[in-house]
């Protein structure tokens, strides 16, 4: 693969070029935003090594002049041309990228875990998605244990230094790649980081550090939600236990309720059947609102089938905006399957009155 295709520059590229568009695509593919999507991984990865080889002008101009990062004169290119993007893993890739662009790994090599995200499917009536409201949620997650305070340890035994890395949190090594030989720190898995493991398991979680629990959790809802929203609520989902951190708990709106309104994007739409009479003449109607309250309205006479009858800010409210939304009025008139004799010959005499004649441009 050739790196100035991955980061789809092309090679008179300048070096601001270059980095505006490894931001960009790394920014796009970074594992943090594509959580279990393999192939985002992959591409982050070969942004990152792409953006290695070309952003350093010796090993760009030793691609440019041979297809591969290494001199073919020199030991390591005897061999033949090399693929620059083998042998480059996710931690060279992350590395890289908080290096290039100064995030940081928190400073010690180790790293925070999270806990797991819940996912709550909730359903709607029309008042809560339009105005908002509050809703009680209750789950059943993992949160710190009551009796080790998340520790894993037993309160009597305590914990202690682990030799694994010698209470440090951490361990290195060095690994070697197409770049050179790099020490790389990583989070000691004995420990988990923390420095120290317990000397004898918490009887209550053993040793996990969490405990299963139902918790009941208040939720404000905004006004104007619709089918597919996430409502994410920070540190309220499954706590990993010993020193980690709550995940989050996702609330997705499965199903609305919109009774008798149909919806159209902010706005809510009733229809009003009325008798043709009544579309003739006119008159006041009561049409219902989305708190379960009622609006009276008039129509005009000689009002026809399809008309809306506009009422302002009588809709949706407006999804982290201020206002809301109208609600229009439809009409529809009422035609019977079947009717009397006498009203048949009402209805003669009406076709035959000039009112009702049906000019013909």
């Amino acid at each position: 693969m050739n790196p100035y295709e991955v980061l789809g520059v092309n090679r008179s590229a300048s070096a601001e070029d270059i980095k505006k568009a490894y931001r960009t695509a790394a920014m796009k593919n970074h594992p943090d935003r594509n959580p279990g999507d393999h192939q985002a991984e992959e591409r982050f990865k070969r942004v990152a090594r792409a953006y290695e080889v070309l952003s350093d002008p010796s090993r760009r101009d030793t691609y440019d002049r041979y297809g591969t990062t290494e001199d073919p004169g020199s030991a390591a290119g005897m061999g033949g041309m090399h693929d620059i993007f083998s042998g480059f893993g996710l931690d060279d890739a992350l590395r890289a990228f908080m290096e290039n662009f100064g995030f940081s790994a928190g400073g010690s090599g180790s790293r925070v875990v999270q806990g797991e995200d819940i996912t709550v499917k909730v359903n709607l009536d029309l008042e809560e998605a339009a105005l908002g409201g509050s809703r009680e949620i209750e789950v059943e997650k993992n949160t710190v244990c009551s009796e080790c305070s998340g520790t894993g340890a037993d309160k009597a035994s305590g914990s202690e230094s682990c030799r694994h890395c010698n209470g440090m949190g951490k361990v290195s090594s060095i690994r070697n790649t197409l770049l050179g030989s790099f020490r790389t720190v990583t989070q000691c898995h004995v420990c988990g980081g923390r420095g120290t493991i317990p000397k004898k398991l918490c009887s209550n979680c053993r040793g996990r550090g969490f405990e299963k629990r139902k918790s009941t959790i208040a939720v404000d809802l905004p006004a104007g939600l619709s089918e597919g929203h996430y409502i994410r609520l920070r540190g309220q989902g499954h706590h990993p236990g010993q020193g980690g951190v709550p995940g989050d708990l996702k609330l997705f709106i499965n199903e609305i309720d919109y009774g008798p309104f149909r919806r159209e994007g902010d706005n809510l739409v009733y229809s009003l059947t009325i008798s043709y009479p009544q579309a003739v003449l006119g008159g006041e109607f009561s049409v219902p609102l989305p708190d379960g309250d009622s609006l009276q309205i008039k129509v005009g006479s000689g009002t026809g089938a399809g008309v809306r009858i506009k009422q302002k800010h009588h809709g949706m409210g407006r999804l982290n905006r201020r206002g809301r939304g109208d609600l229009f009025v439809e009409i529809d008139i009422h035609v019977p399957d079947k009717v009397k004799r006498s009203e048949k010959e009402l209805l003669k005499k009406l076709e035959e009155s000039p009112s009702f004649k049906i000019k013909r441009k």
